[in-house]
């Protein structure tokens, strides 16, 4: 695969993502989603940072979701929710598994 193939598949993947993130509301409990602002990743319970070529590993698509602060790093619904993204995403757009993926999961600083 060429380079140009892995980030256009990124960019596929990021804006897809993103879409299905705000389809489903961050994963924020509806009387928090109310009042969240989309723009504060801190409030919201997963969000995406980006989707992009792995630089160091030729091939991978690194993923990096950044988790609010009311979610635990090794909590069960966190891997939940990102294996969820993850099946929808290569069954929305079967070409993302033509490349390895790599997801990092990280806590939003204040």
């Amino acid at each position: 695969m060429n380079s140009a193939n892995i980030n256009t598949v990124a960019t596929t993947a990021m804006s897809f993502i993103n879409d299905y993130l705000a389809k489903h509301h961050y994963f924020t409990p509806s009387d928090e989603a109310d009042e969240a602002d989309e723009n504060d990743d801190g409030v919201l319970r997963l969000s995406l940072y980006r989707a992009m070529p792995d630089m160091n590993s030729s091939g991978t698509i690194e993923y990096v979701f950044i988790y609010g602060a009311k979610v635990r790093k090794n909590s069960p619904e966190l891997q939940q929710w990102v294996q969820q993204i993850m099946d929808a995403l290569k069954e929305t757009h079967p070409e993302v598994s033509q490349f390895e993926s790599a997801i990092r999961l990280n806590a939003w600083d204040y």
